[in-house]
């Protein structure tokens, strides 16, 4: 990995919204929440990409899952413990992904970001979909390995395995800290 110039970077928290975050994601909010405040101490933005649909979405029915995180309502509000500050930038998005639909590639590219520190959830699908597009837009990715999650810890490890073969870095949350790539 080349040397990482936080003038260049921004931190990405997929998904961490009350309708989302269950039991399976407290080990996660404190190192997130170690990692935005180390971002807003080095000006790094923090950017929110949060799920935001319509209780008609066809995501529901083709996953067969309840509506949740519904545009307007209390449950796609980002968790209390990692709430955005007004200078945080939160992108809505209709789709697994962060840039498929949105405007956070843009928002990137203005802010001249080149490098992506991504957590959050569910690490099989969101934070992959996201990290995926990501890669092929170009940029250089650090996904902390204790900074996302998944219900499941056997789709959680195999996700994060898989991002070796894009030579994806993996840090702890402390690793990152300690080695000031963050």
């Amino acid at each position: 990995m080349s040397k990482w110039n936080q003038d260049t970077s921004a931190l990405l928290i997929v998904d961490m919204q009350k309708d989302n975050v269950g039991r399976y994601c407290q080990q996660i909010i404190p190192n997130i929440k170690s990692l935005i405040a180390k971002a807003r101490e080095k000006k790094i933005p923090v950017i929110y990409a949060c799920d935001s649909r319509y209780t008609d979405d066809s995501l529901f029915d083709k996953l067969g899952r309840k509506p949740h995180t519904i545009k307007g309502t209390e449950g796609v509000k980002v968790i209390n413990d990692l709430a955005p500050l007004p200078d945080d930038i939160i992108v809505e998005k209709r789709m697994m992904s962060g840039f498929f639909g949105s405007d956070l590639d843009f928002t990137l590219r203005q802010k001249k970001v080149k490098r992506l520190i991504i957590t959050g959830v569910r690490t099989e699908f969101c934070l992959l979909k996201t990290v995926l597009d990501a890669f092929e837009l170009g940029y250089e990715l650090i996904v902390p390995c204790d900074a996302c999650a998944s219900p499941s810890e056997k789709s959680h490890i195999a996700t994060l395995e898989s991002l070796d073969l894009l030579k994806i870095h993996k840090p702890t949350t402390e690793e990152l800290i300690r080695n000031d790539l963050i």
